[in-house]
């Protein structure tokens, strides 16, 4: 049996070939755990919590942790696992009810995984009794749950529920599926489907360990730089910790390298830039970080927005407690953000496929159409990806990207892609400076696109449910308008938004209303889009976004141009100003052609649909050789081999190797 040694030798193996400076910040991580643990233990857990698993498992887990009221946390575990004790939105039979599992089991796997008598980092702490609570609810449900056909190999790009609710619960099953395999007690039994503890365990990981290097191989995440990357990290670092299979435990860990490294060279202090799907109006869009800024990255690189004990969902106490560590090159690409200097990052993502509703009979995981899943809908998707590329521009001082898409019909696309796309840049310097482009509601195939370096042209699509268009301008940047133009200064860049057809006004912005929870499956009934999801974090609705206006498009189809530049290039506000009242703009039976003497750009946009957009006369290519292009990432598509590198760094993240 392992010892706390294991834990020891897994983190410093990597320093090494660490430098100070990373060796510092792997240091620093364990002061920020401890700091978030013991704010759990200083709050006992409560019965009349929103959600009491998570205070009862938070409590649990910083009370083994420390050695410390070590019999409180054995009963706030079983407590936990009680279903005449805690209520999951009222559920009177807890273990059937789907929210529990894909919210709350990978907590309990994550503190059994630590800290049971069989554990390779903390063995023992737990009793015998908290430990057969944890395991009795997880095998009424897993047993039944889970069936051998879902890890079918032609089904590792179907989609259950939307993809953080996925991860979620693809790995509270597979953790299930874990300790059952290890367990002697557990290890002759069967599943209802008949398979055996073993082979059910094996099937597992073989189907998690194609997942990884499909997912590496053809662009990583469907649901782009959303504040729902949070969940699906809850799964992925659980794997990543408690894998037994050293394929998969190496695989998992190196996509999560990828999605650090993906994340940081779109984000400067913690902000990401670039585009973003499924980013709701309100706060999400105006004050929101991107993907993984809410608080996972404070934890691990303390940069950031710092998130506190009283977060509504528990992916912080993941992030702070696992013992995975980014490789060097990827925290040296988090912290050096001069260093990163000017650059393109182009990259396919997944995002064409069939949106199944649950209202429908939602998406056949199984052949008797378990009832269990047949809740939940989701999406299947094409795992040849092509029609979504998504172009960044970045530099140290601005971050400025679109997900460019063809004007397709919106039933091309699964909904969890094309809902809620964020076009526009962030600024370095103030923590919510931003502009975008984004219309109100909640939006499905909204627009279409083109950019090439500091320049954007955005317009609405037709095939879509939105009703208007809009650029959001937050309010600590400086703006001033002149002939037709909007400029905005921001602490170290300036920019310009034209509205080319139509008048424009200013309007403030307000809380999106209605909604669902912010982790509910996201479709409509026959498949289409239904009244939407919003993000319910403030008071049952989105939070106010803001400071800051909104230019409204008189005219909801007309092009919108966006040009951003450094400072540096210009030696006042008014002379970037002059500059861009000189560039060509022609607008002629639908087709606006703008030039960029700064970018040495001409951008061409069809207004009509009737062709793809142009860059310098060249039509956009959405599906070129490689899935990531970038000085910094680099792959082929479907190759399964990826490189990262910065300096005399360099990282070969290899998902063919068996």
């Amino acid at each position: 049996m392992k010892t706390l040694l294991t834990v020891i030798v897994l983190l410093l193996a990597p320093l090494a070939v660490m430098r100070a400076d990373d060796q510092k910040l792997v240091g620093e991580v364990g002061v920020r755990r401890d700091g978030l643990l013991r704010s759990y233990l200083a709050n006992p857990p409560s019965l009349t919590a929103k959600r009491p698993v998570w205070d009862y498992c938070n409590f649990a887990l910083a009370a083994y942790w420390f050695k410390e009221r070590m019999p409180e946390a054995d009963q706030a575990m079983i407590t936990a696992c009680n279903p005449e004790l805690v209520r999951v939105r009222g559920s009177d039979n807890m273990p059937q009810n789907p929210g529990f599992y894909y919210r709350s089991v990978f907590f309990l796997e994550r503190v059994f995984f630590l800290f049971n008598s069989r554990s390779e980092y903390f063995p023992g702490r737990m009793s015998p009794a908290a430990e057969n609570a944890v395991k009795e609810v997880l095998w009424k449900w897993a047993s039944t749950a889970c069936r051998k056909e879902m890890f079918r190999e032609d089904r590792v790009w179907w989609q259950p529920a939307t993809e953080n609710i996925g991860a979620l619960l693809y790995s509270g099953l597979w953790g299930a599926t874990q300790i059952f395999a290890g367990d002697p007690d557990y290890q002759n039994r069967h599943y209802a489907d008949g398979t055996t503890v073993p082979a059910m365990a094996k099937a597992f990981n073989d189907y998690y360990k194609l997942f990884l290097r499909e997912r590496a191989s053809k662009g990583l995440l469907v649901e782009v730089a959303s504040a729902y990357n949070d969940g699906t990290l809850n799964g992925w670092y659980n794997i990543a910790d408690f894998a037994t299979d050293p394929v998969l435990r190496q695989r998992m860990r190196m996509l999560l390298d990828l999605y650090w490294a993906d994340w940081a060279i779109e984000q400067i202090n913690g902000v990401r830039g670039g585009s973003r799907h499924r980013c709701y109006p309100g706060a999400d869009s105006t004050k929101g970080p991107g993907g993984g800024g809410r608080g996972t990255a404070w934890y691990l690189f303390g940069v950031g927005e710092k998130v506190g004990p009283t977060a509504a969902f528990p992916v912080i106490v993941t992030a702070a407690t696992t013992f995975y560590r980014p490789s060097p090159v990827v925290a040296d690409l988090v912290k050096d953000v001069t260093g990163r200097g000017t650059y393109a990052y182009i990259s396919r993502r997944p995002g064409l496929g069939k949106s199944i509703n649950s209202r429908s009979g939602g998406l056949s995981l199984t052949t008797d159409h378990d009832s269990y899943f047949a809740g939940l809908g989701g999406s299947i998707l094409n795992p040849n990806g092509g029609n979504l590329l998504r172009y960044t521009w970045c530099t140290p001082d601005f971050v400025m990207g679109t997900s460019m898409v063809p004007a397709l019909p919106r039933d091309e696309w699964a909904l969890i892609s094309s809902q809620n796309h964020w076009d526009g840049v962030i600024f370095a310097g103030h923590p919510t400076a931003r502009i975008f482009v984004q219309p109100s509601g909640h939006s499905y195939n909204a627009n279409w696109s083109v950019q090439n370096k500091g320049v954007m042209i955005v317009q609405r699509l037709k095939d879509t449910n939105a009703k208007d268009q809009r650029v959001w301008f937050d309010g600590s940047l400086k703006r001033e308008e002149r002939d037709g133009w909007v400029f905005a200064e921001a602490p170290q860049a300036y920019a310009a938004v034209r509205v080319v057809e139509g008048p424009t006004s200013w309007q403030q912005d307000e809380p999106d209303k209605g909604g669902k929870d912010e982790d509910e499956p996201d479709t409509g009934a026959k498949g289409k889009p239904g009244k939407g999801t919003g993000n319910k974090r403030a008071g049952g609705r989105q939070a106010k976004g803001g400071p800051g206006m909104y230019l409204m498009c008189g005219n909801e189809f007309s092009p919108v141009i966006l040009e951003v530049a450094r400072k540096g290039d210009y030696p006042s506000f008014a002379a970037f100003q002059s500059a861009i009242l000189g560039n060509a703009l022609k607008w002629t039976n639908r087709r606006l052609d703008y030039t960029s003497t700064l970018s040495h750009t001409t951008l061409t946009l069809f207004a009509d649909y009737s062709h793809p957009p142009q860059v310098d006369g060249a039509p956009v290519n959405y599906s070129p050789k490689k899935v990531y292009d970038s000085p910094f990432i680099q792959g082929d598509f479907g190759s399964g081999i990826v490189t990262i590198s910065k300096g005399d760094r360099k990282l070969v993240l290899d998902f063919t190797k068996e």
